[in-house]
């Protein structure tokens, strides 16, 4: 057979972090389990009524949560007019942090983001020979605390308004509930393994695909209405507890992980230090997705001929015409077992297809053989799945919660008003907490030699997530 040599290739990783059930899930889940977070029992007494409108308007808005938390995909990524680009440009980096190129060299899987320094600038100043850091690196860490700081900034303004006296108060309430939702996308983003690599659909191992198929298609498989429950009870104990369970760190730990490696931290940068924690994790769980990916989804030869989606596969055909001129069956029944991989990614990249996968309802034993008794390929990674979405979820409400009890605990508004499309919040914004500052805007010119850089500048804060 065709000996094929993997080799690592750099790409634009424009894949999303989660599909759209994926994002709707951990928003959701991160609202279900606020109330159990464990500093609601280690302060002084927070005023009743605050504590309540709190948890009630982010209950009555997690469907809103959902949505909000897809917009950086479902919305952002497709602006129209002179921001027609923009998503690619400045909003595409922000999902992502190839963590390889940033250290110049393979992690090891414990102390991934130990050397990764916290401020943007500095991180960036660490790799000189690389001009254009921003794209090229990702801004995964920096994105998420770029909207914590402004859902944060939004909760202290929400302290001097009265519900009932201004119409303020509500509108900054509908502010504060899109930045906690904007912000629950990129937690959830640095939970999904590769998004913390810079081989983020594992082309060099010949598994190409894998990105959009476990994400989306898997988890779109099992429902969302049959992995709510789980997600929620296993976020709750991942968010409670101080122990580490199926290989998953719970909230203590990454946060016993951000004081020992970034102690020096400021305040502001406590967010980014729990993204570096999280992504140190993701990127150790990297193989164990592959192995799950490889047994149980990948199909073997003798699948494939089979499977209409994968016919005009190159690769398949490749080796298609080696089996046919295998002369005993029993070298065509080993032969059929090979797993069809995608080809190697040092291939011309507009020719590289993905390996060829069963459907996520194929049912398939233990050893990954189809069995009309086995569990379907969406149930094998089930568990991992869970864990996954249910760690965004805990991370997600942490920060929530930190952050408004840092606010000085203000109570929430109820309003009707539904938060469809916040605008876009660049990173390159200073007052929109923007951390890409010093960023030339000669590295987004666009092709026709229009700057991405179009938005006008606000004064108002509120103004970064207008409706």
């Amino acid at each position: 057979m065709k000996k094929l040599i993997y080799s690592l290739l750099i790409t634009s990783n424009l894949a999303l972090g989660w599909g759209e059930v994926g994002h709707h899930l951990i928003a959701r889940s991160a609202v279900e389990i606020l109330k159990s977070h464990p500093d609601l029992n280690k302060i002084e007494p927070i005023p009743a009524e605050n504590l309540t409108s709190f948890l009630n308007v982010l209950k009555s808005k997690q469907y809103q949560q959902g949505h909000v938390a897809n917009i950086p995909d479902t919305y952002w990524r497709n602006l129209e007019g002179e921001l027609a680009e923009v998503g690619t440009l400045l909003g595409a980096p922000t999902h992502y942090l190839d963590s390889e190129l940033l250290l110049g060299q393979t992690p090891s899987k414990d102390l991934l983001a130990a050397k990764i320094p916290l401020n943007y600038q500095d991180a960036k100043n660490s790799i000189s020979k690389n001009p254009h850091f921003f794209k090229t690196v990702g801004t995964l860490p920096w994105r998420a605390q770029q909207l914590a700081q402004l859902y944060s900034h939004a909760l202290n303004t929400q302290v001097s308004l009265v519900c009932k006296d201004t119409p303020v108060a509500e509108e900054n309430t509908r502010v504060i509930t899109a930045f906690a939702g904007l912000m629950a996308h990129f937690t959830g983003d640095v939970t999904m393994p590769y998004h913390s690599s810079i081989d983020h659909d594992a082309r060099a191992i010949g598994q190409k695909g894998i990105h959009w198929y476990f994400e989306n298609d898997l988890v779109t498989e099992l429902e969302l209405s049959r992995l709510f429950s789980k997600v929620v009870s296993r976020a709750e104990s991942i968010l409670k507890n101080k122990t580490q369970e199926n290989g998953t760190p719970s909230i203590a730990i990454l946060k016993d992980w951000v004081q020992t490696h970034y102690p020096q931290r400021t305040d502001s940068q406590q967010v980014t230090a729990l993204m570096m924690a999280t992504i140190s994790d993701s990127y150790s769980q990297i193989e164990k997705l592959r192995q799950l990916d490889y047994t149980y989804a990948i199909a073997s030869l003798q699948e494939a001929l089979q499977m209409k989606h994968c016919q005009n596969l190159a690769v398949l055909k490749d080796l298609k015409a080696q089996y046919e001129k295998l002369e005993t069956d029993e070298q065509k029944k080993t032969f059929g077992k090979v797993k069809v991989l995608s080809y190697p990614s040092d291939y011309d990249d507009k020719k590289v297809e993905s390996a060829c996968r069963r459907t996520p309802d194929t049912r398939v034993n233990q050893d990954g053989e189809l069995s009309l008794d086995g569990k379907t390929v969406a149930q094998w990674h089930e568990d991992f799945i869970i864990e996954r979405l249910a760690l965004a979820a805990s991370l997600t409400a942490e920060i929530w919660m930190v952050e408004w009890l840092k606010a000085k605990s203000p109570a929430l508004c109820s309003t009707l008003l539904y938060a469809h499309k916040p605008s876009f919040v660049s990173p390159m914004d200073k007052n929109c907490k923007g951390y890409a500052l010093t960023e030339s805007p000669k590295e987004f010119i666009l092709k026709n030699g229009k700057s991405a850089l179009t938005q006008k500048l606000k004064t108002n804060h509120r103004h970064c997530v207008s409706f």
